[in-house]
């Protein structure tokens, strides 16, 4: 890259060049020396041979790195500096967030009545109260996850152009997520909030971390992941399991939820066996999980890496026999719901709060499935047709 990003989050001080951050990632399948060597070039600023071809953006490199160096976003700086020379392809329009309409928006005209209500409704909630929940576009794609008594006394406000900048943080468009931490910062001023609490673990590593930490977002609340404040109320009896579910799942965990570590991963796993649910893990640690393939888009910006992505992680789980593949992201879900119809297997992929509105004896409520076969067919139509175009855009945030 000709032009050096502005934005150095790596910590270069702290590198031993020990390469353990490349050499464990499940994607560019290193040998130590190797890994190495890689790490060398990245520091120099030199175009690497193997991670900028292979890397699916799962961000896992920072959770294996011994010294805290951070370096994805040593990775993700060179797709910064690319952006800022060429802009985005065209093809990748609309599976952005600051498209109108784009591949969740276009959704919301197919969703029931009441779900189009409950968007209305937190679209007007001003964001107030001692629990305020920021529901983020999974879930606004996905409102059904937050209408359950489970969700009594919190205050839900948010809509899709109130963007966490997720997309264009995995993606390395520093200057565009600088642009997001000035609109949330500026959103939630003055307002009287207790905690945040995060459906998705992308938004809540985004506010707690990314924002504060490397854009200088300032957000005078506390933050907690969603699934950390249920467990607390069925523990203490506050939310009744009525129905021990009693089968097995597959679990897949979320990049985020990697690098938030046990108040998501273990959070989960404690709350999936409460509800009566056999764990069998597709990995031998939480660290060491597949992305869900959404990430592997944000190298070459080509729906084909996401399929093979997704397809290694769906194969995997298979592979433990479970009845169902079960996820706590919403984001997780839709992709590997959507990669199911074009690799059919038996495991229908369910939410956490799916398995948890079962376990309280609410009717069973499923609409991923058809809306991801809707949401392909809107990206096959409006997507696809520009894979070959070698137009290029800029984000307007």
């Amino acid at each position: 890259m000709s032009e050096k990003s502005k934005r150095d989050f790596f910590r270069y001080e702290d590198c031993d060049l020990c390469g353990d951050c490349l050499y464990r990632c499940r994607y560019l399948n290193l040998e130590r020396e190797e890994a190495v060597n890689e790490m060398k070039r990245l520091r120099a600023g030199e175009p690497a041979r193997v991670v900028h071809k292979k890397c699916i953006s799962c961000y896992a490199c920072n959770i294996f790195c011994p010294n805290d160096c951070h370096p994805y976003e040593l990775i993700i700086s060179a797709w910064h500096c690319r952006y800022r020379e060429r802009g985005l392809p065209v093809r990748a329009s609309y599976l952005m967030p600051a498209s109108v309409p784009n591949f969740r928006t276009d959704l919301v005209k197919t969703m029931a009545q009441w779900e189009r209500e409950l968007l209305r409704k937190w679209k007007e909630t001003p964001p107030q109260g001692r629990l305020v929940l920021y529901p983020g576009c999974n879930a606004l794609t996905l409102p059904h996850l937050l209408h359950a008594p489970y969700m009594d006394g919190v205050v839900i406000s948010g809509d899709f152009e109130l963007c966490c900048g997720e997309m264009y943080f995995r993606m390395g468009l520093f200057d565009v997520v600088e642009k997001v931490a000035e609109k949330l910062t500026a959103h939630y001023r003055g307002r009287e909030i207790g905690t945040m609490l995060f459906v998705c673990p992308a938004g809540l590593n985004m506010f707690r971390n990314v924002l504060p930490g490397q854009f200088g977002a300032e957000f005078k609340f506390e933050t907690k992941f969603l699934g950390d404040h249920l467990l607390e109320k069925v523990v203490s009896g506050e939310i009744k399991i009525i129905k021990k579910l009693n089968r097995s799942i597959a679990l897949h965990d979320s990049c985020h939820g990697r690098i938030l570590g046990g108040e998501v991963t273990a959070t989960s796993r404690r709350l999936y066996s409460l509800m009566g649910l056999e764990i069998r893990e597709i990995a031998g640690s939480a660290d060491e999980g597949l992305c869900c393939g959404m990430a592997a888009g944000c190298n070459r910006y080509h729906p084909g890496d996401m399929y093979r992505a997704a397809i290694k992680e769906l194969r995997a789980a298979e592979k433990t026999g479970a009845d169902e593949l079960a996820t706590y992201c919403g984001g997780c879900q839709l992709t590997l719901a959507m990669m199911r119809r074009l690799y059919p297997g038996r495991q229908p992929v369910r939410h956490m709060l799916e398995y948890l509105q079962e376990a309280m004896g609410m009717e069973p409520y499923h609409p991923a499935p058809g809306r991801t076969l809707r949401m392909l067919g809107h990206v096959m139509v409006k997507a696809f047709p520009k894979l070959l175009s070698r137009k290029t855009y800029l984000i307007e945030v």
